[in-house]
């Protein structure tokens, strides 16, 4: 038998999982967290190289395909993933110093000598820079998908959002939120959270990114809707079959529920984006008196001056804080189970 057959039945060294997931997981955890350390070289836009992707250790020992790395871009259920087919930005086999040819993209620019593509030297002139909005950059992804090019060294791809790795430059290719043009704001943001997540955020004054470069932020679902689908047993099985939706920015099993006010948090000078798989993102705001990192950045919060309400849906609590007044308190049975492994 296969690894993919073994990977598809749940055998292997996936534990259970599907193939499918094993190489989703596998992509997240190098293109989000480990590219760095696990010597894959990426640029400050968070491309890497497709062919070196598959050289990497947790896939080459799955023997990953680059079919299989396409449907993982295509099948993403949170669009997890940006594809680029961009065959002439490769450095050449044969040199480091050649200049290479200009790549054409949908809303793509031209980048100045020594940016390189990743997978790339720094000895190497290219001109690839990553579509310019989120309309863009799907459209390209798009037609990565759809090409017959067979040579996985002639595209990139990265995470869309979720990254812990420093040098990726977050904002460079994320679209920036502004009280200027309203019309572009979600009706709704809400982080969702646990439990026991819930006293310490409140303990600490607000929301911070825990290791990533941002808090991440969903658009949905609607505070009318989870309202309205806890105040009676009948609506809780609809309830329940919302809540298994996928909504990128937010996982399935969140206890918790906080709805901010982005007009206010924007007025405030807090910043924020939308990925190209429209997760709203905000790194927060400076804590005044607050600690340092090793590089003098300050650490930063989403205050929860700007949470208007929070619900408590899994328990039927509902409302539990409104605008700086806690209405419940969550019971100590739900706090002290804490936060489920591997849930921020």
């Amino acid at each position: 038998m296969s690894p993919q057959d073994k990977g598809r039945r749940g055998g292997g060294r996936g534990q259970g999982q599907s193939r499918d997931v094993q190489v989703s997981k596998a992509l997240s955890l190098l293109l989000r967290h480990a590219a760095e350390k696990e010597g894959v070289k990426m640029n400050a836009q968070g491309y890497a190289n497709v062919a070196e992707v598959l050289q990497w250790r947790k896939l080459k020992s799955i023997k990953a395909t680059f079919d299989e790395i396409k449907h993982a871009v295509d099948s993403s259920d949170k669009k997890r993933f940006a594809l680029l087919h961009a065959p002439s930005s490769q450095p050449t086999e044969s040199t480091t110093t050649a200049t290479t040819t200009p790549t054409t993209v949908p809303g793509s620019t031209e980048q100045t000598d020594g940016e390189v593509a990743a997978g790339g030297d720094q000895s190497t002139t290219t001109v690839l820079q990553a579509p310019s909005t989120n309309e863009d950059q799907a459209s390209a992804t798009q037609q990565a998908l759809a090409s017959t090019d067979t040579d996985p060294s002639h595209y990139l791809i990265r995470a869309t959002q979720g990254h812990t790795i420093q040098s990726v430059d977050a904002a460079s290719f994320l679209e920036p939120l502004t009280i200027a043009d309203e019309t572009k704001l979600p009706e709704t943001v809400v982080h969702g959270t646990f439990h026991g997540a819930w006293p310490l955020i409140l303990q600490s004054g607000g929301l911070r990114a825990m290791g990533r470069h941002h808090v991440h932020f969903a658009t949905g679902p609607s505070l009318e809707s989870v309202l309205a689908a806890s105040e009676t047993a009948r609506e809780e099985s609809a309830s329940n079959k919302r809540e298994n939706q996928v909504i990128s920015g937010m996982r399935r099993d969140a206890q918790v529920l906080i709805y901010l006010n982005i007009k206010k948090a924007l007025a405030a000078g807090c910043p924020f984006w939308r990925s190209e798989n429209g997760v709203i993102l905000s790194e927060g705001l400076p804590v005044a008196g607050g600690k340092v990192d090793v590089e003098g950045n300050p650490e930063k919060v989403v205050s929860s001056d700007f949470f208007d309400v929070v619900v408590e849906r899994k328990a039927g609590l509902g409302k539990i804080w409104e605008r700086g007044t806690v209405i419940k308190e969550l019971p100590e049975n739900l706090t002290k189970k804490g936060t489920p492994k591997n849930r921020r």
